[in-house]
């Protein structure tokens, strides 16, 4: 065994001792009732080798939470729940699904609906309407189809060589580049279509009006089928665009304009607001007050933590979410009392 598989094996065995039902009974009562938040994106797809999460081990990680007693709670019913001091219980968890890729979302369906665990999927709607698909789905797609062996990047700081020979040095080129976006000063759409353009050239690729296979949307037929059967739908904005990087009209037309879209074209949706990529800096006063004028009652970022009534109370429009991680020991410490005692030593 290498000194990496022993020291994993050593911390899933320490995360399964001190989150077991003997250890969680003695020290919840203690503790608020949390409610983690989890985000999931892209599940791995062995047809074109994209990356992302395991459906395997999202299943398996359900499972250990059902065998450990905790309650799977649509995200509207649990925020409810917590903002009226109706939690009769603190093994309380939620999950939610960003964008809404076609395979994305059946591959999350098909593995939540396997253990009854209700998720949000919170929808970008100019993409399920086809008019357009998103920047950083148009950013991994321009790598994966260029036969470039390597791309010069303009910054802020100068210029970066990014290598391409490779498929990993094309996903770490990717994340670069979509960070440098993410960051970018530009304040309206049309700049960052202006940079896609401008990168589709360097690359050497058509970039296609119409999303290909794998990036295609979900559709409103089939959300609706899928509503049916118990998946919730929200908002995720027109176009994925950052807000605080666009102007008021812009930014405003990004929320209240998805939030129409939704309640057109579903039954159910849901009265929470995903910020789009929503790290802190993504959004700003202005937009939560326009998401609150909109008739959402909360949103959510992707800002690690743990709601808790205290945090709604505070403002329930930038609420914490935790990226769904690649290790169960991890996943299993931010369910459990152990991430919220660390969060909570490490501010003292």
């Amino acid at each position: 065994m290498s000194r990496r598989s022993g020291t994993l094996a050593t911390k899933d065995l320490m995360v399964r001792i001190i989150t077991s039902r003997l250890v969680e009974a003695m020290v919840r009562p203690f503790l608020p009732p949390l409610l983690p938040v989890f985000m999931l994106h892209q599940f791995r797809n062995p047809g074109n080798g994209r990356p992302g999460h395991d459906p395997q081990m999202v299943s398996d990680c359900l499972a250990r939470l059902k065998k450990q007693g905790y309650a799977f709670v649509d995200l509207d019913e649990a925020l409810d729940r917590f903002s009226q001091s109706s939690v009769n219980r603190h093994k309380v968890v939620s999950f939610t699904l960003d964008d809404g890729f076609l395979h994305q979302v059946e591959t999350a369906h098909e593995v939540f609906s396997a253990h009854q665990c209700p998720f949000t999927c919170f929808l970008i709607t100019d993409f399920m309407d086809g008019k357009n698909w998103p920047w950083d789905a148009q950013v991994s797609y321009l790598l994966e189809q260029s036969n470039k062996e390597s791309l010069v990047l303009d910054t802020r700081s100068g210029t970066r060589d990014l290598s391409l020979n490779t498929s990993a040095n094309k996903q770490r080129a990717g994340h670069e580049i979509r960070e440098l976006m993410k960051s970018s000063s530009a304040r309206h759409k049309a700049e960052t279509s202006a940079f896609l353009s401008n990168l589709a050239d360097k690359l050497g690729v058509e970039l296609p009006a119409v999303p290909p296979s794998p990036y295609l949307a979900l559709g409103w037929e089939r959300a609706r089928e899928l509503e049916g059967k118990g998946v919730r739908f929200g908002a995720h904005g027109l176009t994925h665009h950052i807000l605080s990087q666009l102007g008021a009209e812009e930014a405003r037309e990004e929320i209240v304009l998805s939030r129409e879209k939704v309640c057109q074209e579903l039954n159910n949706p849901s009265d929470v607001f995903c910020y789009p990529v929503g790290r802190a800096g993504d959004f700003s006063d202005r937009d939560v007050n326009v998401a609150s004028e909109a008739g959402f009652t909360a949103a959510v970022s992707a800002v690690a933590g743990y709601v808790t009534k205290g945090s709604l109370e505070a403002g329930p429009f930038s609420l914490p979410r935790f990226t769904f991680p690649d290790s169960k020991a991890d996943f299993l410490q931010y369910c459990s009392w152990v991430e919220y005692f660390k969060q909570r030593t490490a501010r003292l």
